[in-house]
């Protein structure tokens, strides 16, 4: 059930680079990570050894310059592998943000060793208590103080906050929103963590900082531009969302035909009944058309045309095929699929992370319907 629709040969050669790795971090390797709460390390590091963090990175900062389709293709096929691709994707995609608005300076300093996995670049601190998602209601603040300036924050729900080394901080200074680079090496005895345990392990936290001194330099981007150079990253973000979810859905559509053409129940294949076959089949083309889309949304990117409203769309499509996947999946393997050396619960646990499309649907509203915003 590999996607058939890309344009050239990156995607195979990623697939056939990525086998042994797959291989070795198997299913099993990443139902221990998720009983035991534990950063996959092993595989972080493999990943690293192999380049494709850079995949977003310029060359002459120790990158591939591989480009979207690469990283699309590349967590996909870990998810499909039974593997969680989220710390993956984050490494490659938020270091975008830096080689787009960084100073020489910050991109001289890290991105090398972000491109090879030495330093972990895994986070966006801009979710807050009181404004959820809606960084235009932001509540933590920048002051300048001098040539430094003092941050205030309070952050919820900061995935992988405990494993990364660098983290990008949204904070309101007074000529608007603004973003930060901080290098927890420097100043993590400065900013307090509370850990969240949540239904699906993205290893999230709480975040809160109360007066913590950066210099100017630590500053990326414009002062008051923080949201739009942070919003200039969601298209690649959404699509590799995207890109996650078919990958599990994939994944969960395999195993459970697999189990469907070999259980059987009153000497009869379960495979036979149209209560196992139709959901398997809705899901499936549901699967099938956000592939489509996904695709589509990195043609837009390689043209470098605008492409929000479809990688919204696509994201949505993905995430809910995803999830509509993992309940046929459940229908398929009855009472099993509970038990965790299936997979099937751990992957239904990993896709509620992506079906809050709340906002999306606001943007696609706005940018695709043309509807009045509130």
């Amino acid at each position: 059930m590999a996607s058939k629709h890309s344009s050239d040969s990156a995607p195979d050669e990623v697939r056939a680079a990525l086998g042994p790795a797959l291989q070795r971090f198997g299913p099993d390797y990443w139902r221990e990570q998720d009983a035991k709460k534990t950063f996959p390390s092993a595989f972080f590091d493999a990943i690293g050894e192999a380049g494709y963090f850079g995949t977003f990175i310029p060359e002459a900062y120790g990158g591939l310059e591989a480009g979207a389709r690469v990283a699309s293709v590349l967590v996909e096929e870990i998810n499909r592998a039974g593997g969680d691709a989220a710390s993956v994707n984050a490494q490659m995609a938020i270091c975008r943000t830096l080689v787009l608005h960084g100073t020489e300076e910050q991109k001289q300093r890290y991105l090398p060793g972000v491109a090879s996995g030495d330093i972990r670049f895994l986070t966006v601190a801009a979710t807050e208590p009181d404004s959820g998602a809606n960084m235009n209601e932001l509540a933590s603040s920048a002051r300048r103080d001098g040539d430094d300036w003092l941050l205030n924050a309070s952050k919820v729900l900061i995935s992988f906050a405990g494993h990364t080394r660098l983290l990008i901080l949204l904070a309101r200074a007074e000529q608007g929103t603004t973003l930060f680079l901080l290098d927890l090496d420097e100043v993590g005895d400065q900013v307090e963590m509370h850990p969240i345990d949540l239904v699906a392990h993205r290893m999230t936290a709480s975040l809160f900082i109360d007066d913590l001194r950066v210099p100017d330099s630590a500053r990326i981007g414009p002062i008051g531009e923080g949201l739009p150079c942070l919003m200039k990253g969601f298209v690649i973000r959404r699509v590799l969302a995207a890109s996650e979810a078919i990958g599990n859905a994939r994944f969960l559509l395999e195993r459970s035909i697999e189990y469907a053409k070999t259980r059987k129940t009153f000497d009869q294949l379960i495979g036979v009944n149209q209560g196992i076959q139709y959901p398997l089949v809705q899901a499936y083309a549901k699967v099938e058309a956000a592939d489509l889309m996904r695709w589509d949304v990195l043609d837009l990117v390689e043209r470098g045309e605008d492409a929000v409203p479809r990688s919204a769309m696509a994201k949505v499509l993905a995430s809910e095929a995803a999830w509509e996947t993992s309940r046929a999946a459940l229908t398929t393997f009855g009472g099993w699929g509970l038990a965790s050396e299936y997979h099937v619960e751990r992957k239904l646990r990993e896709g509620t992370v992506y079906v809050f499309n709340n906002l999306l649907m606001n943007l696609i509203a706005d940018r695709a319907l043309g509807l009045p915003k509130k």
